[in-house]
């Protein structure tokens, strides 16, 4: 059994749970599915495709540098596929945001042909998370002359990574949840007893204050859908260790938005509140 039919066996048991399919950080089983990607005649490449676009996690992971390599060479026009376009390939490069994408977008950006650098300058011009070795490149571009670093330098010195983001609603509606009475923990969103599950971000979020307030909050999303979900709590006491941070995802998970189609289970701007 190859790594893609154990990875359709963990689906269905997945399934069985209630979850979808785990997003994917291996990389040799994204490179399995690059391959059937690649194969026209593969029965799996239709899902292959859907996975890789759709269930691979970005920033540093190894799966990340696989799909961020695979995707330049779409870009470069070395493969060509109906389904994922030059411009939808730097589309999802950058929705990745950061470690390996960066790097794939400079090297579009300084050493591609014109029109191909200009694209990925546009897409450098909207990333963050660059590194000291990035930031490197682009200084020794830019003294050799490369107009496309001075392009992004100059944006980046202007603040168009932030400026030019969409503008937040100017009103939001709210329904509010109270999560707890009395002073409760980021424990209470987190708990460390599952700590073992924070990687795996859908499972993790089923232990966020109990089975009954997550069927309540979905209860109060249908009855509400133009509003968001307003999570409050009297007082609280900040938990030690990653509840912080895996318990403000779970909240996101539930209550927040997804940051990305591209990326699974990640959501961002969840609304909470405190007395």
């Amino acid at each position: 059994m190859n790594l893609y039919e154990s990875y359709l066996e963990e689906i269905e048991e997945r399934k069985a749970m209630g979850l979808h399919p785990k997003p994917i950080d291996d990389e040799a089983l994204t490179t399995e599915i690059i391959s059937q990607i690649k194969d026209t005649k593969n029965e799996y490449r239709k899902d292959s495709l859907k996975y890789f676009i759709y269930n691979v996690l970005p920033g540093t992971t190894g799966a990340a540098g696989v799909k961020a390599q695979f995707l330049k060479e779409i870009i470069l026009e070395k493969i060509t596929l109906d389904e994922i376009s030059s411009e939808f390939a730097l589309e999802l490069l950058a929705h990745m945001k950061g470690g390996p994408s960066v790097e794939v977008l400079l090297d579009l950006a300084l050493d591609a042909e014109d029109s191909i650098a200009q694209k990925a300058g546009e897409v450098l011009k909207t990333q963050v998370f660059l590194y000291g070795a990035d930031t490197e490149r682009l200084k020794k571009a830019f003294s050799k002359g490369n107009k496309v670093a001075k392009d992004i330098l100059e944006s980046y010195s202007k603040g168009e990574f932030f400026t030019e983001l969409a503008d937040v609603e100017r009103e939001i509606k709210v329904v509010t949840y109270i999560a707890a009475e009395g002073d409760i923990s980021t424990d209470l969103l987190s708990p460390g007893g599952e700590a073992h599950s924070r990687a795996d971000r859908e499972l993790h979020g089923k232990c966020m204050i109990s089975a009954e307030a997550q069927s309540e909050i979905q209860k109060i999303q249908k009855n509400h859908p133009d509003k968001r979900i307003m999570i409050i709590a009297e007082k609280g006491t900040m938990g030690v260790g990653s509840s912080r941070m895996s318990g403000v995802n779970n909240v996101a998970l539930w209550t927040g938005k997804p940051g990305s189609p591209y990326v699974p289970f990640v959501n961002i701007a969840p609304i909470v509140a405190g007395t």
